[in-house]
């Protein structure tokens, strides 16, 4: 395979023929039915039609994840959310770079945000754990983007939004070159008003560049940079003691950097290295709330809140693939991180806080058989705070016969904890300088969190059908689990979490598609008796409908039904009930000259509002309609 079709391929039309090729599970390029894990890929062609806005509602296309966010400025997406709110447990890749955020809580729903959906050539997403090829962020899961080759987006394209909720985004993309050298620039603006009964508008600006060269037949290079800006509304009321009325702002920013050299047909080596910084300016004031135990505050006292904050994190990773045998292929990696954040309310210090990671990592995939092939990997860590963890794994896969794979296996995985959860210490002053309130004050005995996951895996494909069925059955045992605890974080409970869940993908025309997913999990949380009200608990289903159909005149219609039982993102006080989302796209291509051109106009649950998240305060999803016109040129 060479290197060109490495980063370029599998194009959309790879993905409806027999075997599509993914790169996630283990970092080889590898058929999905002989991936060692369960595999959801969306293709641009799906982002499309989806209708969502956000990198977040895309994901919901995706078995087992389910979309979040503590306001509707912030969304995010992840994998088992209720217990990984944040995304601190599922690796975000985009391009190879990661982008959790250093800063705070190493959540990573702003650098989701990096990237605009129409620069998306596909997404892979590995459902489960895979710290073995990636590391301590991978626990729950990988979500891979793959952005589009400049070569492929030359010239330009525009397109706007307008609807209610106060959607209003804009695009514009120009590209130049051709396979030798060739430059992308995607300049972008989302708003919307969030989620109703919040204080939560946000505007979104982005700014990306990617650019790719191939200096000789056997070397392609690929350089990218960008930067996002966010203004969020934050807060609950004015007054409120603890979380005001204010607007934060963010700037994310970055560039990386990646060469490939093809040695032969089959082996190749990669060198790759990135940089991050994510600032973010987030200050308020509050009337000082008298305590009992405590003198009074004088008239006119304010407590402030500063979580302005700085965090940077540069990474360099060296990897290489080789054909031992016939049917022995091996990966083999190192890499080096660095990770540190300043805030003087976050970490009640001026100085640098840093942590530092060695990492090696490595695959095999043996074919004893044709019918037999096995999957080994292995990622070892050295970390400056937690020390040395590693993370194995051994999938088995049975090709019992063409087109049906029968897969059985375990991970171990570690995650170490962020910089946040090791030095974290808040304290919360008054106008006067008197201390108002510590909101954490971490010792940093914290210890990493660990995960053995079993797995049984089946992928089917039905061509005379046009069908295809994966299928993941799992037991996951999670111990020493990290949450706060009277200011300080500390490793809590263990739990257990059992499930099953499948995607079915039927194509009976070639005008008509049909998607169908559904989960099925119980969780079992190793709390005492006094602390059950603080668990989380995930919807024991879910269910998504997604019908895709081409009518006469090119016309495009696309439903996209979702169901999901009660559950709640934080403790039992914000409990929301059984609830069900329609969205509705209908889409009408047409040319402007010769420009290809497209009018779409969607419905965001049909159906109208209903309770989200913070259901205590009032939170709702609200319905959001909008017409979006994009012109290629």
């Amino acid at each position: 395979m060479s290197s060109q079709a490495a980063e370029r391929a599998p194009t959309e039309e790879d993905y409806f023929a027999n075997v599509p090729v993914v790169l996630t599970a283990s970092r080889l390029d590898q058929p999905l039915n002989e991936a060692p894990g369960a595999i959801t890929v969306i293709d641009r062609h799906t982002i499309r039609l989806s209708g969502a806005r956000t990198l977040v509602e895309v994901m919901r296309l995706v078995p087992g994840y389910l979309a979040g966010g503590w306001n509707g400025a912030n969304p995010l997406a992840s994998y088992h959310i209720p217990i990984d709110d944040y995304g601190t447990r599922n690796l975000v890749l985009i391009d190879g770079r990661s982008v959790y955020s250093t800063s705070y809580l190493g959540d990573t729903h702003r650098g989701m945000m990096d990237v605009m959906l129409e620069d998306i050539e596909r997404i892979e997403v590995l459902r489960g754990a895979n710290s073995a090829a990636y590391g301590a962020n991978a626990m729950f899961g990988v979500i891979n983007i793959i952005t589009r080759h400049s070569a492929d987006t030359v010239g330009g394209e525009l397109s706007v939004s307008t609807g209610d909720n106060g959607i209003r985004d804009r695009r514009a993309r120009i590209g130049v070159g051709d396979e030798t050298a060739s430059f992308r620039l995607s300049i972008g603006e989302q708003r919307d008003s969030g989620y109703l009964n919040a204080y939560d508008d946000r505007r979104l600006g982005q700014v990306n560049l990617r650019a790719d060269f191939k200096p000789t037949m056997f070397d392609e290079v690929m350089v990218a940079m960008g930067v996002s800006y966010l203004d969020a509304g934050e807060g609950f009321s004015p007054t409120d003691d603890g979380n005001p009325f204010h607007t934060i702002r963010t700037r994310d920013a970055y560039w990386m950097a990646e060469w490939r050299r093809q040695l032969n047909d089959t082996d190749e080596i990669k060198v790759s290295a990135n940089y991050m910084e994510d600032r973010k300016w987030d200050y308020a004031t509050s009337p000082a709330v008298n305590k009992d135990d405590e003198p009074p505050y004088a008239p006119g006292e304010l407590a402030l809140w500063d979580y302005n904050s700085v965090g940077r994190r540069a990474s360099l990773e060296l990897q290489g693939t080789f054909s031992l045998t016939a049917g022995l292929r091996a990966l083999l990696g190192l890499g080096h991180q660095g990770e540190q954040a300043r805030s003087r309310g976050l970490y009640d210090s001026q100085k640098w806080v840093s942590v530092r990671e060695s990492r090696a990592f490595g695959a095999l995939e043996w074919r004893a058989s044709p019918q037999w092939l096995v999957n080994a990997g292995l990622f070892a860590g050295q970390h400056s705070e937690a020390g040395t963890y590693h993370s194995p794994r051994l999938m088995v896969s049975w090709l019992a016969l063409p087109g049906h794979t029968f897969r059985a296996g375990v991970t171990e995985s570690e995650r170490t904890p962020n910089l946040y959860e090791y030095f974290g210490s808040t304290r919360i002053f008054t106008s006067t300088g008197r201390l108002y309130d510590t909101e954490t004050a971490a010792t940093g005995n914290v210890k990493p969190e660990s995960l053995k996951s079993k797995e049984l895996g089946y992928t089917g494909r039905f061509p005379a059908q046009n069908l295809t069925l994966d299928l993941r059955v799992y037991d996951e045992d999670m111990h020493d689990y990290i949450r706060k605890s009277r200011g300080d974080y500390i490793n809590r409970t263990d739990l257990n979490l059992v499930g099953a869940e499948y995607q079915i993908r039927w194509r009976p025309w070639v005008s008509t598609e049909f998607w169908l997913n559904q989960s099925f999990s119980r969780l079992k949380w190793d709390w005492p008796s006094y602390e059950r009200n603080d668990e989380r608990r995930p919807p024991e289903h879910t269910t998504l409908i997604g019908w895709f159909q081409r009518l006469p005149w090119e016309v495009q219609l696309s439903v996209i039904h979702e169901r999901t039982g009660g559950m709640t993102f934080r403790d039992n006080r914000d409990w929301i009930p059984f609830s069900h989302r329609t969205d509705v796209r209908l889409a009408y291509p047409f040319r402007i000259g010769t420009s290809k051109a497209e009018a779409a106009f969607t419905v965001q649950s049909v159906e109208g509002d209903r309770p989200f998240f913070l259901v205590r305060r009032n939170f709702e999803l609200t319905r959001k309609s909008f017409l979006t016109l994009r012109v290629e040129m």
